[in-house]
């Protein structure tokens, strides 16, 4: 698995702040949005991409343990068992204080994640872990909203054909169960997340399931009664 330098991919410093990861990515994700592009692959791609970078660096504790591990993160959790492990045992063995350890840098980690996890027999090197999450955003009108529909958009460079049903509420998220990144090792795929963004309608407000609307009307008809069409 290749690195990918997620700061990199939304364009940003590693000193960036929350608010800072929030402004790249919904500025790069309405440039990228398969939606502006639908026949540019590579769009796609860098799309897909900026959904990872944010989903990692936009939790604290996922962009934690990538600033440490780099692109084994994912496995931060085993590597710390397995050095604890070693720590005790060195303990046990020489019956003196904890060995320190340290990484200048992903490269250095790496190389010991390796000799941890890929060089200790059939076992170890088939450990199954769960592929990555994927979120993506959904922009809809309030007349896609309307009515049921279907509607296929492309994810990871592939078509996804889902029901909206009428209705759907701003923020509101589905799971798709499978539609992540695939698992390492065979393990299980990450899932896809999908929130709905419902833009603001210039000629009506909406209030749950209700709609208002402003109407003008002339004197003789506020004053008398009458018809007039919305």
């Amino acid at each position: 698995m290749d690195f990918i330098d997620y700061y990199k991919v939304l364009e940003i410093d590693k000193s960036a702040s929350a608010d800072d990861i929030k402004k790249a990515y919904r500025k790069l994700a309405r440039k990228l949005h398969p939606d502006v592009n639908p026949n540019d692959k590579e769009a796609q791609h860098k799309f897909q991409q900026i959904n990872e970078a944010n989903e990692v660096l936009s939790d604290p504790e996922k962009r934690k343990k990538y600033d440490q591990y780099g692109k084994d993160w994912q496995h931060a959790e085993q590597f710390e068992q397995q050095r604890n492990a070693q720590q005790q045992s060195r303990q046990q063995y020489t019956g003196g204080g904890a060995e320190h350890f340290a990484y200048g840098d992903e490269g250095d980690f790496s190389s010991f994640f390796e000799s941890m996890f890929g060089n200790r027999g059939a076992r170890s090197s088939q450990t199954k872990f769960r592929g990555q999450d994927y979120h993506s955003e959904l922009k809809l009108t309030l007349a896609d909203v309307m009515e049921t529909k279907k509607q296929t958009f492309t994810v990871n460079g592939k078509n996804i054909r889902i029901t909206i049903p009428a209705g759907v509420e701003n923020g509101q998220e589905i799971k798709l169960k499978g539609y992540g990144a695939p698992g390492v090792n065979g393990g299980p795929a990450g899932d896809l997340y999908i929130t709905f963004a419902i833009e603001n309608d210039p000629a009506f407000k909406r209030q749950g399931n209700d709609l208002y609307a402003n109407a003008t009307l002339d004197l003789y008809t506020a004053l008398l009664g009458g018809e007039t069409t919305i």
